[in-house]
This record gives C-alpha cells, structure tokens and sequence, in this order.
C-alpha cells in the first residue's frame, strides 16, 4: 500500500480525521487514535473525530475513553448521518442509544453503505423529537437494556406519529430483557427457554440458588462476567470477583452433543423467516465465536458451512417447527437468537436480540463459505424495507 503522507503539523481537524481514517482501514489503531485525538484538540467541535476515537477505543479496549468521545459528539450532534455513496435507494432514520457497539444493531454492517443513507438518532426521552431530516422508513435499532427501557418508551409513544414504516416495533423489542423474554416463552411448545430470575447482590449472597446455575451482572453482555456455579465455594469466590449490585440467575442446562462438543446457533428472523449466520462449535460450555477454535480445526469449518449451506438438514421436523414458533413469539421485523439443540432435541434459546453482531468480517481466506452465504441476510433486510415502501 502506498504510504499517505502526513498532514502537516498545521494541519486542520478535517484533515487530521481523513488521515486517521485511513490508519482504522489499514488496522493501524493506535495511529489513528492519535490522529483523531490530535484533530479534537484542534477542533473541540469536529463530530467526526469524536465518532472516531469513539469506533477506535473500543478495539484498543478503552471503553470509558470511546463514550466520553461518544457523549461529546451526540451532544454536538444528537443525529449522525452517512450519506448514500452513490445513488440513494432509500434513507433510513435509526433511532439509537448512546453506549458501546452492542447497544444498537449494527445497521452500517448490514445496509450498502453506496445506496442506503443512514441517520441514526441518539434519542434523548427527556427532549421533545428534533427536527428531523428527510427519510422513507424508521429501523429501530436501539437494543433492550435497562438504560434502554425509558428510550424504548418514548419511541413507543412517539412512533406512531410519524407517516413513514417503522420497522422494528420498540414496545417489542423492550419486552426481549432476559426476565420477560423467558416470560413470552413459558407456554411455547418447540422452543425452550430457561427461566431466569434478578437477584439483589445480598439475596443471592445470603440464600444462593439451586446449583449448577450461571450467573450475570445485570445488563452484562456477550459473556462478561458469566460464570457457572458449582457449589457454595464458587458462589462466594464470584461474588468476590464481582462487586454488581444485582445479578441475572439461571439453572444450568448442559446441552453437551454426542460428541462432547458445545454447538451454538446464530439464527436471524428477517421478516419471520429463518437465516443462518454462523456455528460456533467448542469443548467449553460458555461458547462465544471469538473464543471457539474454529479457525484451528478444518472439521468445525466444514460443518459450520454445511449448516449454513442447508440450515434445513440441521433444524429439521420439530426443529423447523421451533424456527416458526420463535418467530412468532419474538413478532419482530429484524431480531436474532442464540440457540442450542438441548438433549432431548428441543431448541434451547439463550437469548434473542435486535443488536446482535452480523456482519462479513471473517477471514475471507479461512471463511470464505460465509462471504457467501452471510450476504442473504443482507439482502433479505433489503428486500423487507422495499416491500414497507412499497417498491
């Protein structure tokens, strides 16, 4: 790649936030954090420098110093627009919540960026809407959190007001909190999803729980701070570790295949239908895909692409069955699941959510199969808001 040379040492924030764009597209981090930090010092107000340090932070691993940056630039710029590439297809309106990646659903992931316009609305619910720029549909992607619930409301009440489709519906995506979602599921017939309970630190303490349980500090995602508890000793050695003020409580299932493996499922609903996004297969109960070791065992590969291939082989007869019912009851335009197939068969579901991770990101090398089939997600999101537009 032919080296860009630097802006000189009098050079203005626009220029400084060019350059360290390309240090993030090059995977030059701390580069491009430098540069976006320096373009701010020039500039207090330059939004797309704060957006910057923002994205960069976090895959430095600085979260407190990404929402510092983030919270300035909302509070210069409470809208955020990508304009369309090329010819615009249509322009979204994205209400969002302020916080890390995993708040909102990661819509500059899967819209093209060349024909779709993005404005995402950091909502203030203690505010009246702001104006608001021209757009064709609303994509809620504020994602259900406990910080979240005053903002799912206020775009409940507001929503409706507006004449354009809402995709998305906040009421719904409100009610996918661990607690209520395994409430929704109680009478499911195909699905099985495990009751959770919400526990102050100092019940929990005092009374523990049925063992082996998993424990969570509320509102912790993607594994942190998710530990199985075995015994007494464990409970107190957890609590040790972790100083949360209330935690999330469910009994274990061991869903362990014949082979003795973990599988977990990624499903997306686009529309109430079904579509694979990846299988994370590991020797370890707690599976995320960061920590399986598929990029270490050609097996595990070959029998993610098969899945993706035919998701069908996989999830067939009940299983299928379960797919629908789970659309059913999550009733909503975009949303995903993480999912397991327990021992006696029944689709285990760990959670579901409108903010789950989808993306093309993989090494095209090792995963080329999901550059190929990832992409119908993308195209059935299109195809939805099309239709919503009549188009």
């Amino acid at each position: 790649m032919r080296p860009v040379p630097e802006p000189s040492p009098t050079a203005g924030p626009a220029a400084l936030t060019a350059r360290a764009r390309e240090h993030a597209a090059a995977g030059r981090h701390a580069e491009a954090l430098a540069a976006f930090e320096a373009a701010v010092a020039v500039d207090r107000r330059a939004v797309g420098a704060h957006v910057g340090i923002y994205e960069v932070a976090q895959i430095l691993g600085r979260p407190e110093l990404a929402l510092a940056h983030q919270a300035e630039a909302i509070a210069l710029a409470p809208i955020q627009s990508t304009l369309a590439g090329g010819r615009e297809a249509y322009a979204l309106l994205v209400p969002s919540v302020p916080g890390p990646w995993t708040a909102n659903t990661p819509v500059d992931l899967l819209f093209d960026p060349a024909r779709v316009t993005i404005h995402r609305w950091y909502v203030d619910p203690t505010r009246p809407v702001p104006p608001l720029p021209r757009y064709d549909a609303v994509f809620v992607a504020a994602g259900e959190s406990q910080a979240a619930q005053p903002v799912l409301a206020f775009l409940a009440r507001v929503l409706p007001d507006q004449r354009a489709p809402v995709l998305n519906d906040p009421a719904r995506i409100a009610h996918l909190g661990r607690i209520p979602f395994a409430q929704a599921f109680a009478g499911a017939q195909q699905c099985r999803v495990v009751t959770t309970e919400r526990l102050s630190r100092a019940a929990y303490a005092a009374n523990g729980y049925p063992t082996p349980h998993i424990v969570r500090p509320l509102d912790a995602h993607g594994g942190h701070g998710l530990e199985r508890i075995d015994d007494d000793a464990g409970r107190a050695a957890y609590l040790a570790a972790h100083d949360a003020a209330e935690f999330y409580v469910s009994p274990f299932i061991d869903y362990r295949s014949a082979d003795g493996f973990y599988r977990k499922y990624r499903i997306v609903f686009v529309d109430g239908r079904a579509y694979p996004f990846h299988l994370a297969i590991s020797p370890r109960w707690m599976v995320h895909y960061y920590n399986a070791p598929m990029t270490e065992h050609a097996w595990m590969r070959e029998e993610e692409h098969a899945f993706l291939a035919r998701m069908e082989d996989v999830f067939a007869g009940p299983l299928s069955e379960a797919l629908r019912e789970a659309a059913e009851l999550l009733a909503l335009d975009y949303v995903g699941i993480d999912c397991a197939i327990d021992r006696d068969g029944k689709l285990l579901i760990f959670e579901a959510d409108n903010a789950l991770l989808i993306h093309s990101l993989d090494d095209p090398t090792l995963f080329g199969y999901k550059h190929e089939y990832v992409p119908r997600i993308y195209a059935a999101l299109d195809a939805m808001v099309r239709r919503r537009l009549g188009r």
